[in-house]
């Protein structure tokens, strides 16, 4: 024992009392935010500085913007088996793009930025990989003078910021009813290695999508598609969360799982100076 310092005496209610006085006080604990809105905090650090503004969606959405305006054919699976409909013409927000429509007829003709963020439901089994509720996050840009080089510099802030700078990626051609042309995004696997299951070996893994939005689009949101341009991403939160962090199952982030949950800590690191900028894509 260092010198100066005698042993503590115990009262005999403390010494016959069921707990260990050397523990600190149980207390009140300090929160923090839950692991995927600091995750929708770190993807707006990386694009507020570049002139978009986050837009928070409500969980309902018209079917005409979630799947008419966006081009989704009456018999789309999405449509006919995966929605949730709790009321005429009204659905459960199916994907954050259809929040679009709606930031456009209110910006429009002037240019728009904006990140949509929202809930939404799938009329589907949950599973490991995929939930039947999920966050996502969809970029929107609608301006002159903006085409396939700025949606890839998009593309590429959104991989640096989230898997760091130099991380590979790669994007494919896909099909989507609202965008042409338009790319899934791919990352090489940050968990690839022998018999990995996250890849199952292709070591690409994909981590959203994007494209040039139609000229039927860009009109119903009130925009003369001769005049500007409309670049569209989106990604789903919970799938970068598993991913970067090793999540195994994507539904304990529902769980609400402390255990679980402080494991997240480092989500919250904010933007460093080196990546935010000023610059314009």
């Amino acid at each position: 024992m260092p010198d100066g310092l005698a042993p503590t005496v115990l009262t005999p209610a403390v010494a016959d009392a069921r707990c260990d006085p050397g523990l600190p006080p149980a207390g009140p604990r300090t929160g923090r935010p839950h692991p995927v809105a600091a995750l929708v905090d770190r993807i707006g650090d990386l694009f507020v500085p570049l002139g978009f503004d986050l837009v928070q969606l409500p969980l309902l959405e018209s079917v005409r913007d979630n799947f008419d305006v966006l081009g989704y054919p009456p018999d789309h699976p999405t449509r006919t088996r995966l929605s949730l409909l709790p009321a005429p013409d009204v659905v459960l927000r199916t994907h954050a793009t259809s929040g679009g429509p709606r930031a456009m007829r209110a910006a429009a003709p002037g240019p728009l930025r904006a990140l949509l963020v929202g809930t939404c439901f799938r009329n589907e089994l949950s599973s490991p990989y995929s939930g039947s509720q999920f966050t996502q996050i969809d970029g929107l840009v609608v301006q002159p003078d903006v085409g396939l080089p700025e949606l890839m510099g998009l593309f590429d802030r959104l991989v640096s910021g989230l898997f760091g700078p130099g991380h590979p990626w790669r994007v494919r051609r896909g099909g989507y009813p609202f965008a042409a042309p338009g790319f899934a995004v791919e990352v090489a696997c940050p968990r690839c290695g022998p018999g990995c299951d996250e890849c199952e070996g292709r070591g690409h893994v994909e981590i959203g999508a994007g494209g040039l939005l139609r000229a039927q689009v860009l009109t119903a949101g009130g925009y003369d598609p001769h005049r500007v341009t409309g670049l569209s991403f989106g990604c789903s939160v919970e799938r970068l969360l598993r991913l970067s962090h090793g999540l195994t199952d994507i539904r304990e982030l529902l769980v609400n799982d402390m255990r679980l949950l402080e494991q997240f800590e480092h989500a919250y690191l904010p933007v460093g100076p080196s990546e935010k900028g000023v610059d314009r894509p």
